[in-house]
């Protein structure tokens, strides 16, 4: 594995050498239970591409660094409040592999996430509330490569006028680790599993809809607090779920606009972790704020989670927003208040 690291390191570096797009992100969020406990989350993403052959291809890399003061649950949910939670990471490889672009088409090899390429919007990209990222139905139910986690992926997408089909194929669980054990280079289909998502889309003139569907070879028990169990106990058993979401400007004149959102998942198999999941939402943008109120309902094994989000992200500058949150969420286990500020700042 020190092998593996080495001669990643040194790819990097050559790349950036000879790269003509390198850039990143920085998310300084600060959290608020609205009671006693706080947190403060700070995640770096970084980017970079080589374009190669005379730019119909690339190679893409994108890392991960994540410090966070608080090692416990800041509330007790279960869709998680915050998209960009999780452990505390010195770096862990979101993207590398290999991609080639056509007129109409795209495709890509090596280490990559869902969250790449499905589930993204104007939209949805504005909540915080993780489901607004990927539903429950898939994320709680199957331990993928889903941020923050990555895997070995085959990748495509084809466009044909308004319409854009993607295809995800990877393995059954995805990794951030650099041990030889754990890592995200690591195929095992066999003991993991094959992961296989596709999706629809349709955007025109402020309207954007889409379908999917995803299956996964392995069905995941969950212990007795509703996490997944490994893989190790995972039965042979083929589930899926599917989803459909729209997105439709309502109002719009000159910069300020109006659209609505709503979408809707159910996964097939019921004694997955979470089998059905439902939003509704309403955004309003200028020329520098985005508002958005969002309703959630998540059909969990241990009953339902229903939350609700006020966000508003206000634009100082090209490179530079805030964005406070208040999120409300009640379960089985009590009634939570979630506040949080974000300073989101790209370079």
């Amino acid at each position: 594995m020190k092998r593996l690291i080495v001669i990643l390191l040194g790819c990097l570096h050559l790349a950036a050498v000879h790269a003509q797009e390198f850039g990143g992100q920085l998310i300084s969020e600060w959290q608020w239970d609205m009671n006693q406990h706080t947190n403060w989350l700070n995640q770096v993403r970084l980017d970079l591409n080589l374009p190669l052959w005379h730019g119909r291809g690339a190679i893409e890399a994108a890392t991960l660094h994540l410090a966070n003061i608080r090692h416990e649950a800041l509330i007790d949910d279960w869709q998680g409040f915050s998209n960009i939670e999780a452990g505390n990471m010195l770096a862990a490889i979101a993207v590398l592999g290999y991609s080639h672009h056509w007129a109409s088409a795209r495709v890509f090899v090596g280490v990559r996430n869902v969250n790449e390429d499905f589930f993204t919007s104007p939209v949805t990209a504005l909540f915080a509330n993780s489901s607004c990222g990927i539903v429950p139905t898939i994320a709680a139910s199957y331990p993928i490569a889903n941020y923050p986690f990555s895997g070995l992926t085959f990748y495509f997408d084809v466009t044909r006028g308004r319409f854009t089909f993607r295809n995800s194929l990877c393995n059954g669980v995805g990794r951030n680790g650099w041990r030889h054990d754990d890592n995200p280079f690591l195929l095992r289909p066999k003991d993991d599993g094959v992961f296989n998502m596709s999706q629809l889309e349709y955007a025109h003139r402020g309207a954007h809809y889409f379908a999917g569907a995803a299956i996964h070879t392995r069905q995941f028990a969950l212990d007795d607090d509703g996490a997944l169990m490994p893989a190790s106990v995972a039965s042979h058993h083929t589930t899926g779920a599917w989803w459909v979401y729209g997105e439709q400007r309502l109002w719009q004149r000159g910069r300020q606009s109006l659209t609505a959102m709503a979408q809707y998942s159910e996964n097939t198999c019921r004694q997955n972790a979470c089998y059905r999941y439902a939003e509704l939402g309403v955004a309003y943008t200028d020329s520098v704020n985005t508002c958005g109120l969002s309703g959630q309902y998540a059909r969990y094994q241990q009953g339902n989670e229903w939350s609700a989000e006020l966000t508003w992200r206000r634009t100082l500058n090209a490179s530079v927003a805030v964005q406070p949150s208040l999120q409300y969420i009640h379960n089985p286990n009590g009634s939570f208040v979630a506040l949080t500020a974000r300073l989101c700042c790209t370079f």
